[in-house]
C-alpha cells in the first residue's frame, strides 16, 4: 500500500475536528476549586480540627474556596450551595486584600463552620460582652473579639459540637 501524504489543508482539517470532538465532552458533574490563598486556611480548618479528635477532609467533602466581590452590603463571606457549587466558602475580595491572617482564619473558618460543620449562628454572648462564639453572625448583637488571647477558646467552642 503506497504511503499517504498528508497536505497542510487536510491535516488543519482533521486538527480542527480532533479538537472540536475533544472539546465536546459535557462535565455534568459539581464543579471544585480551592483558591490557592485560601488553601492554607482550610489545611489549618482541617488541623484544628483534628487536634481536637475531629476528623475533617475538605477535599472529600468537596468544598470549594474562592475569593470573589460579594456585591451584598456587609457581608464579607458566604457559604453558598448550588447546583454548580455544591458547598463553596467565598470570601469578598475587598475584604480578603486588607485583611491581616488572623482576620482571614476568622472568616474562612466561619464559612467552614456552616460549609462543613452545618451550623448555624450564635450570637451568645460571654461574661464580658464578647462574642461567645466564631459563629457570630456579624449583625452587631456581641463584639467580635478573636484575637491569639482569644483564638483556642473560640476554636475550642467551634469544634465542640
Amino acid at each position: 500500500m503506497p504511503k499517504k501524504n498528508f497536505r497542510i489543508p487536510e491535516l488543519a482539517a482533521f486538527l480542527t475536528l480532533l479538537l472540536i470532538f475533544s472539546g465536546c465532552a459535557k462535565d455534568d458533574g459539581p464543579q471544585y476549586f480551592v483558591d490557592s490563598s485560601i488553601r492554607p486556611y482550610f489545611e489549618r480548618f482541617e488541623y484544628e480540627a483534628n487536634l481536637r479528635n475531629i476528623r475533617i477532609d475538605l477535599d472529600s467533602m468537596m468544598i470549594s474556596g474562592d475569593i470573589r466581590v460579594i456585591n451584598a452590603s456587609n457581608v464579607i463571606g458566604q457559604c453558598g450551595h448550588t447546583e454548580a457549587e455544591p458547598s463553596v466558602v467565598i470570601v469578598d475580595k475587598f475584604y480578603w486584600d486588607s485583611a491581616n491572617d488572623l482576620e482571614r482564619e476568622f472568616v474562612v473558618f466561619h464559612e467552614l463552620g456552616h460549609c462543613a460543620l452545618f451550623l448555624g449562628h450564635n450570637d451568645n454572648v460571654d461574661g464580658s460582652g464578647y462574642c461567645a462564639s466564631i459563629m457570630t453572625s456579624g449583625t452587631g448583637a456581641c463584639v467580635i473579639n478573636y484575637t491569639l488571647a482569644t483564638r483556642e477558646k473560640l476554636l475550642d467552642e467551634l469544634f465542640a459540637r
